[in-house]
């Protein structure tokens, strides 16, 4: 409903009650009778009750005391669609009952003496016409909760996938870093000569998520969808951060309508590594693509039921809804021989692709588009990999070693 209603609502009575005067006069009590069912008109949104009293009783008033039909008769369609348009149901269902006992009564006080069948097929063509207007007012009705109910389900989406967004920027991040922190204290203490290496390393992460955090705010700003779309080079150079911990297999050519989720499930899974396998443990990641899926497996051979956690984390969650957006399946658990495994299987040419705003888009149609969008940008994220990977591989001895890593 507009946030002024009674402004437009006012002038279409005021039209309405100038012409209905024009065609009434000289006849002043039909003018009087047709201006309170044309002013009635004007707070059928603001005040609907008492624009359906009004109305009502003008009505009333009319097939009593005239012997034809005035042009303010028009109100009492507008007033029955108005109510079941934008008054609800009980008010609207109101409004067509006392709508259909005029269209019944007015015709049997104005035709008294004439034949049954002339009063029958008169106030069977009003009825038509009212339940017709009130239909079309359902409908109209209907199609606007639904637009509301859908704009609403984008929206939770939409907040949904920005959370997902923050969360694996952010933790993967701190994750990585927390474990070269943690490594390079007790390297620090035996070599201090190598303490502006683990520094660059630790400031060399937190700017790459400070750069995707800004790059997330920028496309919130603009109300746009990611350009970005990683396929293998940048899988490898996430993969390499981890150090010598962590080894990777891909097998096949990495869908580009896919690669994004890849890599977020990937990269969540391996800052669950780091946080809970231990400093001991190593990582296997797998992701074999054929024809009809791409499947991605990541298992350690760490603590696996004997990880401590807190229990406040979204990491699974995240994954999960990322994974059964296209359509696919994950499981996630520990081993019985030991460690943790992480398994997702998700169909080449699913419906859609995750993305960051893509509640935006209209349904889930829509937000498959951009994905040739989203490989713009891959080769500027892949370059420096090598750079970031150096300096790294020399905390994975340090890390095994250290039983105060955590």
């Amino acid at each position: 409903m507009p946030t002024r209603p009674w402004t437009a609502d006012t002038l279409w009575a005021a039209v309405l009650a100038v012409l209905s005067v024009y065609f009434a006069f000289p006849n002043i009590t039909e003018c009087l009778l047709a201006l309170p069912l044309c002013a009635s008109l004007a707070i059928r949104r603001t005040f609907p009750a008492v624009a359906l009293a009004v109305g009502a009783v003008s009505a009333a008033a009319q097939a009593w005391l005239l012997p034809q039909l005035n042009l303010s008769v028009v109100a009492v369609l507008v007033m029955v669609y108005s109510l079941r348009r934008w008054s609800g149901r009980t008010l609207g269902l109101i409004g067509l009952g006392i709508a259909l006992v005029g269209a019944v009564a007015a015709p049997m006080i104005r035709l008294d003496g004439s034949s049954a069948k002339d009063i029958a097929t008169t106030a069977l063509s009003s009825s038509l016409v009212v339940l017709t207007v009130y239909g079309f007012g359902l409908r109209v009705r209907e199609r606007e909760e639904a637009a509301l109910v859908s704009a609403r389900a984008e929206a939770a989406e939409e907040r949904s996938e920005i959370a997902r967004e923050v969360h694996d920027i952010v933790a993967h991040s701190l994750s990585l870093i927390a474990v070269q922190a943690e490594g390079g204290r007790s390297l620090v203490s035996r070599n201090p000569d190598r303490a502006t290496e683990i520094l660059d390393v630790i400031a060399d992460e937190s700017r790459k998520a400070l750069n995707e955090i800004r790059e997330m705010v920028s496309l919130l700003r603009r109300g746009g969808l990611p350009d970005d779309q990683r396929g293998s080079a940048a899988i490898r150079e996430l993969v390499e951060r981890v150090g010598d911990r962590a080894a990777l297999t891909i097998t096949g050519e990495i869908n580009p309508a896919l690669g994004f989720t890849t890599y977020r499930v990937i990269q969540e899974a391996l800052t669950n590594f780091l946080r809970h396998a231990g400093p001991k443990a190593t990582v296997e990641v797998k992701v074999a693509v054929d024809a009809e899926k791409a499947e991605i497996t990541v298992r350690d051979n760490g603590n696996g039921t004997a990880a401590a956690t807190d229990g406040k984390g979204h990491g699974l969650t995240t994954m999960r809804e990322r994974v059964q957006s296209h359509g696919g399946t994950m499981t996630a658990g520990p081993q019985l021989d030991g460690g943790y495994r992480v398994h997702a299987v998700i169909p080449v040419g699913a419906p859609k692709e995750a993305s960051l705003l893509s509640g935006r888009a209209q349904g889930a149609g829509r937000r498959a588009q951009g994905a040739g969008r989203r490989a713009q940008g891959a080769g500027r994220r892949a370059q420096g990999a090598g750079r970031r990977a150096q300096g790294r591989s020399y905390l994975a001895d340090e890390q095994v070693s250290d039983s105060r890593v955590t």
